[in-house]
């Protein structure tokens, strides 16, 4: 029994990898299983049932079975967030899910049972597709999620996400390929179009990019981002030709060794700040006045 629970087990799997990660019941049948064999499967927790007549594989991320049960895809904001990019504080709070234009009811992400109408689900912001239900898997596609993302957060944070999409990493390959972000622009609406150019995949983090956007919006375009000063480290941002600016994010410093890197660089001749999270985040423009500041005080006739 237990050989045939394998067997069962393996063609669960062939049909939801086949469907990336998403099958309703018809698909099973098609595949020839029955309705007691993925019945048993579900009650052995190879497969999750996020709503009725569809199953999913158990280690799709939460947000994504909430999403099937509404009745749609993950999409937009939150499908940006499980791609691994830059999203506004405060966004995992609401699920965004795309969902078909013709869909009356849908029923609450935390309940298999309630049907609710559109936008009574308070946690949960639904988007409109004639696609819908179509798309393949848990979650939009990456072009048609950062295209639904220009709709819903500021152009600093979308730009931020597609910092992020397009810069290559030291070990690997950028997540949007440059064939991807041709596709993608071509798509993009004519009211987003002038933001594409200020799009910079040399950007390592999405505070480098507010910064960087703050700094463009008041002017100030004598910068480059990860500037080496020695040769041989980066730093986020050179301003004019003394100032260097540095993004701190709640990960990944140490202030032990941030200072002996500060001390090196204004050996070299250069004056250092740094920013925090928070500071990034929630008081922008007190940041850009602290730059602009420092900035008249190094070069006078900026």
């Amino acid at each position: 029994m237990q050989n045939d629970w394998r067997a069962v087990d393996a063609q669960v799997m062939q049909v939801l990898d086949a469907h990336d990660g998403v099958a309703k019941m018809a698909m099973f049948t098609a595949a020839g299983l029955t309705n007691l064999q993925v019945a048993s499967a579900l009650a052995r927790g190879v497969v999750d049932r996020p709503r009725n007549g569809w199953y999913c594989r158990p280690d799709i991320p939460w947000e994504g079975k909430h999403a099937i049960r509404v009745g749609g895809v993950l999409s937009c904001v939150s499908a940006t967030d499980s791609f691994g990019l830059p999203t506004p504080p405060g966004s995992y709070q609401r699920l965004h899910v795309l969902i078909p234009l013709n869909s009356a009811r849908v029923r609450h992400h935390r309940s298999k049972h309630l049907y609710v109408v559109p936008g009574q689900d308070r946690e949960v912001t639904v988007h409109w597709s004639t696609v819908g239900r179509s798309y393949r898997g848990w979650r939009t596609p990456l072009i048609d999620t950062l295209l639904l993302l220009g709709d819903c957060v500021s152009v600093e944070w979308w730009i931020a996400a597609l910092d992020a999409a397009t810069h290559r990493p030291r070990e690997g390959e950028p997540l949007l390929s440059p064939e991807e972000f041709t596709d993608f622009v071509s798509r993009v609406p004519k009211r987003l179009r002038g933001a594409l150019e200020l799009v910079d995949a040399r950007a390592e983090s999405p505070l480098e990019t507010l910064i960087r956007l703050g700094l463009v919006r008041r002017s100030i375009l004598d910068f480059t981002p990860q500037f080496s000063p020695d040769g041989w480290r980066a730093v986020d941002l050179l301003v004019g030709r003394r100032l260097i600016v540095e993004a701190d994010g709640d990960a990944f410093h140490d202030p032990e060794k941030d200072a002996i890197r500060d001390a090196a660089f204004r050996a070299l001749g250069y004056t250092v700040l740094r920013f925090r999270y928070d500071r990034i985040v929630n008081d922008i423009e007190a940041v850009l006045d602290e730059i602009d500041a420092a900035l008249r005080l190094l070069e006078p006739s900026f």
